[in-house]
């Protein structure tokens, strides 16, 4: 009797169509190589009546392929670099998080000329809060659990702007929202199998950042020096040159050992580093109106910070994929004309 063989029944069907589709993430001569045997595979696996690939094959597909491609451009320290970007990013967002919620949300709604939220000056209280709890899950549950919660704590940052203006209730502004959602979205990358550093700098770096308002607030006396967001774009400035220095601190460490990930990762990270300080740097061009920048000029200056960060990267690997080529032409130079033979060291380069 015949066993069903669900790649040869699927085989024209708009569901190999649609996993074909996906493969384009791959290299043309990888997709000419090992398509068939990859849509197959992913075909022998699915239910019988499905049409769509579910979106863990698609994310599975798609991944697969970007890895391909850094592979040939050498540049897989992209690739390992993520997770470091994602516990800088989660770490930055924690100490944003307890300062905010501190200094600010818990401060006299009447300094900042807004109705209160509750107990908060406004419903950015909830995004601190859930960055808060991505920051335990991240310390206690397994890795793929808590970029689940940081999937969720992005999406919170996303939706609580539009909820609090379509009910009337103060929010956070741009300037901030803007880098909670590029780090949040570097969360998405935290490690598989975290160790137990990654698992202490959450809690360490909420209690410190606790400490030091704590300690700044009896220090001001009254002075109350951070009543509003208004009062804070210098310190946000000062937290994301702050993460890029240590990430960049990191990497320049790991490069001694020949490795690259952490020069990625500081590659990767300053994108979210530079929109941190977008409203200053917004004053300092165009200048300010009514206490800080118009919203064309944050909004230029956020989309050249964005442009600026995509070319970087762009370099960088377009910079490695050239040294790779390089590396690659020697190989076969230095390969034996009559045997094929290879030296040792050129081969390993």
């Amino acid at each position: 009797m015949n066993q069903p063989n669900p790649a040869q029944d699927q085989a024209g069907s708009p569901l190999e169509s649609r996993y074909r589709r996906l493969l384009r993430a791959y290299p043309g001569d990888y997709q000419a190589e090992r398509g068939d045997e990859i849509v197959g595979t992913y075909l022998d696996t699915v239910d019988p009546g499905r049409r769509w690939p579910s979106p863990h094959d698609a994310a599975d597909l798609l991944g697969a392929g970007l890895r391909e491609r850094l592979r040939g451009y050498g540049a897989l320290g992209l690739v390992a670099a993520l997770p470091l970007a994602a516990t800088a990013a989660l770490n930055t967002l924690v100490a944003v998080s307890a300062f905010l919620l501190l200094q600010v949300e818990f401060e006299d709604p009447r300094f900042a000329g807004v109705d209160p939220v509750g107990p908060f000056q406004t419903l950015g209280a909830v995004i601190w809060l859930g960055w808060l709890l991505v920051a335990l899950s991240a310390t206690v549950l397994p890795g793929a659990w808590a970029r689940s919660v940081a999937a969720g704590g992005l999406l919170l940052t996303v939706v609580v702007p539009p909820v609090a203006a379509a009910t009337g209730q103060p929010g956070p502004p741009l300037f901030v929202l803007v880098p909670a959602v590029a780090l949040g979205l570097a969360t998405l990358a935290l490690p598989s199998h975290p160790g137990w550093v990654a698992r202490s700098l959450p809690p360490l770096t909420a209690g410190c950042v606790t400490a030091a308002s704590v300690a700044f607030s009896a220090a001001e006396n009254g002075g109350n020096m951070f009543t509003s967001y208004g009062s804070t774009p210098e310190l946000l400035a000062m937290a994301g040159g702050l993460m890029f220095a240590l990430v960049l601190l990191v990497g320049l460490g790991r490069a001694l050992r020949a490795d690259d990930a952490g020069l990625w990762a500081t590659v990767l990270l300053a994108t979210p580093a530079g929109l941190f300080g977008a409203n200053q740097l917004s004053q300092g061009i165009w200048g300010s109106q009514g206490g800080g920048p118009t919203s064309a000029a944050y909004a230029t200056t956020t989309g050249s910070i964005l442009l600026v960060g995509a070319a970087l990267l762009a370099a960088a690997i377009a910079g490695q994929a050239a040294r790779h080529q390089t590396v690659r032409r020697r190989v076969l130079d230095d390969t034996c004309p009559t045997c094929g033979h290879r030296p040792t060291a050129t081969a390993r380069a």
